[in-house]
C-alpha cells in the first residue's frame, strides 16, 4: 500500500475510534439517565440521535482537522462505517431486527452530515502556529 493509502486509512481509524469513545461515554450518560430520572423511551431515542451525530462530527473532526485534504469523501465514509458498525454490534448483541429503508435511510443521512462536516472542516483555514521572539 502506498503511504497515501495508509494516512488515509490511519485516520479513518483515528475518527472511527474518537466516534466510538464518545457514544461509549454517552450511552453510559444516557443508561444512567434512564435507570436513575426514568425518562420515557422518546427521551431516550432522540438524546441516543443527537448523541450519534455529537459522534460523527467528532469522527470527523479527529479524521480531518480544520484545513484537511479530502475532507467530503472522509467525512462520508466513516460516518457510513461508524454507523454500519453499530447496527452491526446492534444486531449481534441481539437487539431487534431493524428494517432495511429505515437503517438504510439513517446510514445516508449520517453520511450526509459527515460529508457536509468534512467539507466544512476541510476549508477552513489552519491554525497559524505563533512564533515567540524572546
Amino acid at each position: 500500500m502506498g503511504k497515501n493509502r495508509l494516512s488515509v486509512i490511519a485516520a479513518l481509524l483515528r475518527g472511527l475510534l474518537a466516534a466510538i469513545a464518545l457514544t461509549l461515554l454517552g450511552m453510559a450518560g444516557i443508561a444512567a439517565l434512564a435507570v436513575y430520572a426514568r425518562a420515557s423511551d422518546g427521551l431516550i431515542r432522540g438524546l441516543n440521535q443527537v448523541l450519534k451525530c455529537l459522534a460523527i462530527l467528532l469522527g470527523v473532526w479527529a479524521a480531518v482537522g480544520r484545513g484537511g485534504e479530502r475532507g467530503f469523501i472522509t467525512g462520508m465514509v466513516l460516518a457510513m462505517l461508524y454507523m454500519a458498525l453499530g447496527y452491526g454490534l446492534a444486531v449481534n448483541l441481539g437487539g431487534n431486527a431493524f428494517a432495511v429503508p429505515g437503517m438504510l435511510g439513517e446510514i445516508m443521512l449520517g453520511a450526509a452530515l459527515g460529508g457536509v462536516a468534512g467539507a466544512v472542516l476541510s476549508n477552513l483555514p489552519t491554525p497559524r502556529r505563533r512564533i515567540r521572539t524572546a
